[in-house]
This record gives structure tokens, sequence and C-alpha cells, in this order.
């Protein structure tokens, strides 16, 4: 319990440190009250939007109203959607999560057996296959193979939609024609990366002395690796998966901007772009809560798989 307390805290001092940055972000781009009115507005407009917004006060008395209210989780209104920020970036968040959720459980579902067969078959054309499918995974821009996604099956091919995102009230199958392209092309980075790790980790442990005991009682090739061996190699792919899985949702910024899907990733862009300072301060926010929190469910896994982590 101490263990998991100790890295909420640091978890929380992280979010403060983000909290912070994205403060003073909105006073290093440029004047906050200029952005909301526009740059044509009369010195008159401007000063009374200064006084309305608050940012006529210290800069000290600044920086605990934002503070006070952001943890109340309230950023302000959007200068480009006039609206409040925490909305757009929750609606956008389950835009992402679409493709993000699906694409996950993709590279776990293959980079797993993957890993693990081709720890198990080392140096065969098996684990060379492997390798090199997940260099390339590692090496092809994911914008470039998005592209040529486009051309293929779309252009070429004329099977699925080439962007945006199908009506919610549309049949399953043709809300899954548009989520299927920019799903898969998401997944290719995360899947390459944790099938090296599985197999590295997966070699690790397999000459440990518990992985020789277990094969000495005469248990199969198959029970030894996936119930002795493979419990202790996921603990390292829990943390690469919790990581992927925050840069694959708040990171997504580029796959969206190619399929042109309505994500949190594609506002976060738009919204440095157009100076958007309440968007990009919440987005910001976001995105470290979400690596925290995603970090501090690998510790929970942590302790189920390994119960002496939470002693060291």
């Amino acid at each position: 319990m101490f263990y998991l307390a100790n890295r909420l805290v640091q978890g929380l001092i992280v979010i403060l440190a983000a909290l912070t940055l994205a403060f003073l972000m909105m006073f290093v781009i440029g004047d906050p009250a200029m952005m909301y009115v526009g740059p044509d507005a009369s010195t008159a407009v401007l000063e009374a939007y200064r006084v309305s917004l608050g940012f006529d006060r210290p800069l000290i008395v600044q920086y605990f109203d934002f503070m006070g209210s952001a943890v109340q989780g309230d950023f302000g209104v959007s200068y480009r959607h006039r609206v409040d920020v925490v909305p757009i970036i929750g609606e956008r968040l389950l835009r992402s999560a679409e493709l993000a959720l699906p694409a996950m459980l993709l590279a776990a579902l293959v980079s797993i057996p993957v890993g693990v067969i081709s720890a198990v078959h080392r140096n065969s054309w098996i684990d060379y296959v492997a390798r090199f499918v997940a260099l390339i995974g590692q090496a092809a821009p994911n914008f470039w193979v998005g592209i040529m996604a486009i051309l293929f099956f779309s252009s070429y091919l004329g099977i699925l939609p080439s962007s945006g995102r199908a009506d919610p009230g549309s049949p399953i199958l043709e809300q899954a024609r548009y989520i299927l392209m920019p799903m898969i092309i998401l997944s290719l980075m995360p899947m390459a990366y944790l099938t090296r790790m599985m197999r590295s980790t997966v070699l690790e442990v397999i000459n440990e002395d518990y992985v020789r005991t277990a094969r000495a009682k005469g248990l199969s090739e198959t029970k030894v690796i996936y119930v002795h061996a493979l419990r202790n190699a996921l603990i390292p792919y829990v943390t690469l998966y919790a990581l992927q899985f925050g840069w694959i949702l708040a990171g997504s910024m580029v796959i969206e901007t190619v399929f042109a899907w309505p994500g949190f990733g594609r506002l976060l862009m738009d919204s440095i772009r157009m100076l958007d300072i309440p968007v990009v301060a919440a987005g910001l926010t976001t995105v470290a809560a979400l690596y925290i929190g995603l970090n501090l469910l690998a510790d929970m896994l942590y302790t189920l798989l390994d119960p002496r982590v939470v002693n060291r």
C-alpha cells in the first residue's frame, strides 16, 4: 500500500508541474486577452477583456486562481470554439478512444504470442521474420504508412473510406469501415515495440533457475513457457504497454490528421496552430494525467504479477 501511495504522490507532483507549465505558457506565447478578442480590437475593448478575465491582477494571484480552477476541472473558455474547454476535451478523448482501445488490444493480441514464439525459436526463420517485421514497424513513419494505405485501400481498391468518422447512428459495420484502417495503422508502432520487448524478456527468463526446475519436474514446454516464464516476462512488458497506451491515446496527432479523425490528438494540434491556449493547457494537463494514471495502473498490475515489488 505504501508503494502505491508513494507512486500516487509522485504522480500528483507531476500533474502540478504540468499545470504550472500550462499557466506559464499562456504568457510566454502572447497576451491571452488579445488572443481572445483578436488583433483588430480597440485598446478599450482589449483592456476591458483583460480586466474581465483577471489578467490585470498580479501574476502570483492569477497563478493560484488558475490552479484552483484547474483542480476543479475549470480551464476557462476556448478562444476558438467559444465554449467551455472541458466538454470539448472529453468529447474528443472519447473519439480517440474509439481508435486507441482496439488498436492497443490488437497490439497485445499480436505482440505477446509473436514475441514468445520468436524467443522460443531463437535464430530460426520464424525469429528472423518476426524481428524484421518488428523493425520495419518501428522504422516506417506512420504518416507514410497511412498515406500508402489510403492510396491502396481507398483510391485503388475502393473498399475502405479514406477519411472521416461515420455518423454515430449508422450501422456497426459502416462505423467499423471508418475505424479499421486508422486503427490498424495506429497499432503498428506499439505492436512492433511490444513484440521486441516480449521477445527480449522471455529470452531473459527462460534460462532462470525456476524455469529449469519446472523443466526438470517433467512439465511440458508449453506449460513451462506460458505459465512459469511468461508471468515474469510480463512485468517489463506491462510498463512499456502503459507508456505506449498513453502515447497512442494522447499523441496520435499524425494519424488523426492523416485520416481526418476528429479525436483528441487532432484537437491538440489544431489548438497549438491556432494558439487556443485554454485548450492547449487543458490538453497538456490531460496528457500528464493519462500517463500518470496508466503508470499507476501498471504499478498495481506489478503487485499482482510480482508481490515482491511492494517490498523493494
